[in-house]
């Protein structure tokens, strides 16, 4: 009798997890699977209330990775999950993000109060107005005093990964207690 052999689904692991986060998000976009660039974000209250809510990853780095959303609002198969401090970005960092956003995500910034009641008949009306506004005199949208951007400095990042009937692979990157610019990594239970 022959013991059934399920297999691992292996993570190569790389010396800088922010490579391999690339490497992921590279091969997801080239694939469409989904919404690549949404993020779901976890924040405690000073009362340790739990908050999560999805955003967008607007842009990362070595350094971290930058969301931008509503200040207005409470929600200031493979997987990541990252753990560090976040930082509010300066207003001229913020801005350069907001000038990259589609047509449709600014005009989306102007009309929509996150987390407050929405008429969707007249945000509708007020989108066409908006658009046509901005597309009959060929002006840009300024960036509205709410939207705010944020960083997330990177203290721990995992990585998961799982397919058919093989066993879950799981990386832990952990940020050198004393050379903050070195990680180290190890397989952990999955």
């Amino acid at each position: 009798m022959t013991d059934n052999v399920v297999g691992l689904a292996r993570i190569d692991p790389l010396d800088n997890p922010v490579d391999l986060f690339r490497i992921w998000r590279d091969e997801a976009i080239k694939f469409q699977f989904g919404l690549v660039n949404a993020c779901c974000l976890a924040t405690v209250s000073p009362n340790s209330k739990v908050s999560s809510r999805n955003l967008i990853l607007r842009e990362f780095d070595d350094d971290g990775f930058v969301i931008m959303t509503d200040a207005r609002s409470q929600k200031v198969k493979d997987m990541v999950r990252i753990e560090g401090w976040m930082k509010k970005l300066e207003r001229p960092a913020c801005q350069l993000i907001y000038e990259r956003e589609p047509l449709y995500c600014k005009i989306r910034a102007h009309l929509c109060h996150q987390d407050q009641p929405a008429d969707w008949d007249d945000l509708n009306h007020r989108y066409n107005e908006i658009l046509a506004h901005v597309q009959y005199k060929g002006d840009d949208l300024t960036m509205p005093d709410h939207v705010v951007s944020y960083k997330l400095s990177s203290e721990m990042m995992e990585f998961y990964y799982a397919r058919d009937q093989l066993i879950g692979d799981r990386i832990h990157y952990k940020k050198n207690e004393i050379n903050k610019n070195y990680w180290e990594y190890q397989r952990i239970a999955a």
